[in-house]
């Protein structure tokens, strides 16, 4: 068998440059908290393997005219401590700090997150209720994709030797008595260390002075092969006031979501309570005084 080989470039362009004169696969490492468990139990059997760990130009996090961008190579550790993000991508902060341990978060980075494709990952109903672009680059070039349109795979998705860069989403000021407001939420198998069995992010444009939801971008995971919007439900619930009846309505719409992404599955009754509660929760979080 043959020996697996590095390759550890100092730039993102000299690594590119690289990889294009070989004819073989090359898979990317920076965090390696999925990619080494299937290296070890020989899921994957790379020929050449590319570590990107170390490059700076992967790792950063800021505002660049109205879009946050952030690196393929920040840690969750660092989304999850970052103001900015916190304070304009709430829902993608409590995501990143609820993914794994500790000893996970300082490791496992976004892009990695993506590049997994795990039904269950939890960056990913996030980045797609904040309508994030994907940034890659590879021996055929550059391009910029919505990451809806990168998670649904075929010719869109991420092909053989691409490497994700960048990950950017808009940020828009709430004018006059607007909020903008986000939330994510999961159900694990554990209290810590879980993968998600169910996880779900909403983004809402709420008019303070009436009550009212304005607009909504709702998404769920691990209900299928990829997380997906909820466009219904968005469509439903627009102009309506929050109070206790729409927390029940989103409740039970959602119910149904279940009963069609997995009909006749063994969890499909767990996830028909679990998907309840969370929406529930999620609600409690963004409006705790209005359920009541």
């Amino acid at each position: 068998m043959q020996e697996c080989q590095f390759i550890c470039p100092s730039t993102v362009s000299e690594g590119i440059e690289t990889i294009s004169r070989i004819n073989e696969d090359v898979l990317f490492i920076s965090g390696g908290t999925d990619l080494v468990i299937k290296l070890q139990g020989g899921q994957v059997k790379p020929v050449w393997l590319m570590d990107i760990s170390l490059l700076p130009e992967l790792k950063f996090i800021k505002e660049d005219d109205g879009r946050i961008r952030i690196g393929s190579g920040a840690t969750f550790a660092q989304i999850s401590e970052s103001d900015l993000v916190r304070e304009k991508a709430r829902c993608l902060s409590q995501a990143a700090s609820q993914v794994g341990s500790a000893q996970i978060r300082n490791r496992a980075t976004l892009g990695g997150n993506i590049a997994n494709a795990s039904p269950a990952g939890d960056s990913l109903p996030a980045l797609l209720v904040l309508e994030a672009w994907v940034s890659v680059i590879g021996p055929q070039g550059f391009r910029r994709i919505p990451f809806a349109q990168l998670q649904a795979g075929g010719d869109v998705g991420l092909q053989g030797k691409e490497l994700i860069t960048e990950i950017d989403f808009p940020v828009r000021e709430p004018q006059g008595n607007e909020q903008i407001l986000s939330v994510f939420g999961k159900v694990g198998s554990r209290t810590a260390v879980s993968i998600a069995r169910l996880n779900m992010a909403a983004l809402l444009e709420f008019d303070a002075e009436n009550q009212r939801i304005l607009n909504s971008r709702w998404a769920v995971g691990a209900l299928g092969r990829t997380p997906f919007r909820l466009e219904e439900l968005e469509r439903e619930i627009q102009g309506k006031r929050i109070n206790p009846v729409l927390a029940q309505e989103i409740a039970d719409h959602l119910t149904g979501v279940v009963d069609q992404a997995i009909p006749g599955r063994a969890s499909q009754e767990y996830k028909r309570q679990a998907i309840r509660g969370l929406a529930y929760d999620l609600l409690e979080d963004l409006f705790p005084l209005k359920l009541g």
